[in-house]
């Protein structure tokens, strides 16, 4: 049987390496700590982003929409260039035109897209498109 001395003698090796292990993991809760708040911040940073997108996105549809309904309205009541009426619309919606189609005989749809620009690294601007015009009488 070992002795009560003995068995300290060997276990003192392995007690110098626990203190010495535990003086070097103080401070080791801080960076842990620095680490998650960084993580928080890129995902609260990532979702106001996407939420910003979101809203210009929306912004830009809602132009889209005011757009070809100002210009199936003119061309419904016999103006002669209702897509430039749709781009000043959509200028005045913070947004641009890209496209403006009129189909149909006088009195057709109108489809008017726009470009909006957004402000967010990676996603530098958003697109929508919208149609308008009489419906079809059975």
């Amino acid at each position: 049987m070992i002795a009560r001395s003995q068995l300290q003698r060997l276990l003192l090796p392995i007690r110098r390496l626990c203190i010495r292990l535990h003086r070097s993991d103080k401070g080791s809760g801080t960076v842990v700590g620095v680490a998650l708040v960084m993580v928080a911040a890129t995902l609260v940073s990532v979702m106001s982003g996407a939420g910003h997108v979101a809203v210009r996105h929306a912004q830009a549809r809602s132009a889209a929409d005011l757009a070809a309904f100002s210009a199936a309205l003119a061309w419904r009541n016999g103006r002669r260039d209702p897509c430039s009426l749709a781009g000043a619309v959509a200028e005045g919606n913070n947004a641009s035109m890209v496209s403006c189609h009129m189909e149909g005989e006088h009195m057709g749809d109108v489809e008017v897209s726009v470009t909006m620009h957004v402000g967010v690294p990676l996603v530098s601007k958003v697109v929508a498109s919208a149609r308008a015009g009489p419906s079809a009488c059975d």
